[in-house]
């Protein structure tokens, strides 16, 4: 069973905002993320986050997958959370996690990643997810 991997990164700068997650590190416009010829399934979410707390807030952060590549619809998945007491608190960095999953896809359509700031305001927020599709 093969594994397949697209990627995209953005970030987040405003709450309650959702924010399509479009480029690809230097590639400003890498064009449309496409489930890839053969797969079967969205199998697992890969994701990291860093956040500059550059406010006395607390959030949490949430990623939103939509488009006719998923043939059951939207999905949303809990990213993580952050706080801090002081505006001078400095910086958060979650780790890569992944999330398992089993989400048929269509194949040669598209799937938008939207990620999200929800609860209060943390500052500015650089998030990467990475689905991984198997076939």
């Amino acid at each position: 069973m093969a594994k397949l991997y697209r990627t995209r990164e953005g970030t987040i700068s405003a709450v309650d905002t959702k924010t399509q997650l479009s480029t690809l590190g230097s590639e400003s416009a890498p064009g449309p993320l496409l489930v890839p010829a053969n797969a079967k399934l969205l199998k697992a979410v890969h994701f990291a986050f860093g956040c500059d707390l550059t406010v006395a807030a607390d959030g949490a952060y949430i990623a939103r997958l939509e488009g006719p590549g998923l043939p059951e619809g939207p999905e949303t998945l809990t990213l993580g959370a952050t706080g801090v007491g002081v505006a001078t608190g400095g910086g958060y960095t979650m780790a890569a996690q992944r999330i398992e999953l089993e989400i048929p896809v269509t194949v040669a359509n598209e799937i938008l990643i939207f990620a999200e700031n929800v609860g209060e305001d943390t500052g500015s927020t650089a998030v990467g997810v990475t689905l991984e599709f198997t076939t």
